[in-house]
């Protein structure tokens, strides 16, 4: 059995599930999910179900869950923070993802993809980390495109919203500005001015453009100068807001899990995803997190 310990956003469970159902796709293992972190996780819920329905997994209660299991998740972020201070890198590395997996152990919260080894025979495979690269699921990523689509019937009042996605050549434009991402250390934050120049980039390549704004902070966004007319999509939560997004034909794309979903998840062949050339502050490679696809631009510093 494969077991996924869930945390973070909305995106970053369709990342890990994504991990999980590639690794499920080599060794026809069954998902399960540890959901017991939401419990007392205040700034993010559990809303995969919305998405991905009952059949892909199952749930595991505390009960079930064992204590090398529970132990071993503690000591890896002693061992990680460790490791990188003494070191000084931003990453365990490949070897040591090597060494855990061969116990079972897929833990991973490095930005690098490392290769999938399905070959360690053990009575469970436990799943902890983000796995934040298209790379973890690009042999099954035309079933995850396919199935990673929300399953949960629209309201009204968004199904009003999609027809008005459809039918104009809409753009997406994700603006990520809680707290927890304008006063992160490691992330390099998404100024106004390169929204404004990820629209200029579209607009000059898409007519009659129609311009939908995203954000966490809503009533922030609304605060910005944005060169064009803009629709502000409110009052959704987050997986109507990644349908919706998702609907869209074209993105800007701040440096989020959610916005990166909500731009891949896409059907439009010919879409246009604008993205910040620089997604960590403190990242010394590239992070795997980039799709070729992304079309990058530099973000600069507020005026």
């Amino acid at each position: 059995m494969i077991i996924v310990r869930m945390m973070g956003g909305l995106g970053n469970q369709l990342f890990q599930l994504a991990y999980a159902k590639s690794l499920a796709q080599k060794t026809g293992e069954e998902i399960a999910l540890d959901i017991q972190g939401y419990q007392n996780y205040k700034t993010r819920s559990f809303s995969l179900d919305n998405v991905v329905g009952e059949g892909n997994y199952k749930f595991m209660s505390d009960g079930e869950l064992s204590m090398k299991y529970k132990i071993s998740r503690k000591a890896y972020h002693v061992f990680q923070k460790v490791y990188m201070l003494i070191n000084r890198k931003d990453k365990i590395g490949n070897k040591y993802f090597e060494l855990f997996s061969s116990i079972g152990l897929y833990y991973n919260f490095d930005r690098y993809y490392y290769n999938l080894d399905t070959t360690h025979r053990t009575l469970n495979k436990y799943v902890y980390g983000y796995f934040q690269s298209e790379k973890y699921f690009e042999e099954i990523k035309n079933d995850i495109h396919n199935h990673f689509k929300v399953k949960t019937p629209p309201t009204r009042r968004e199904k009003s919203l999609l027809s008005k996605i459809a039918s104009s050549n809409s753009i997406a434009v994700s603006l990520r500005l809680g707290d927890d991402y304008v006063k992160s250390n490691s992330l390099n934050i998404c100024t106004e001015d390169y929204y404004i120049k990820g629209l200029e980039y579209v607009f000059n390549k898409v007519e009659n453009a129609k311009v939908f704004i995203f954000s966490d902070e809503i009533d922030k966004a609304k605060e910005m100068r944005f060169p064009y007319p803009v629709e502000f999509v409110e009052g959704f939560n987050d997986y109507e807001s990644l349908r919706l997004m998702y609907s869209c034909d074209h993105f800007v794309i701040s440096n989020s899990s959610f916005s990166w979903w909500g731009a891949y998840l896409s059907d439009n062949v010919n879409k246009i995803i604008v993205a910040p050339s620089k997604w960590y502050n403190n990242s010394f490679e590239k992070p795997d997190i980039f799709l070729e696809s992304f079309n990058l631009i530099e973000v600069g510093e507020e005026n």
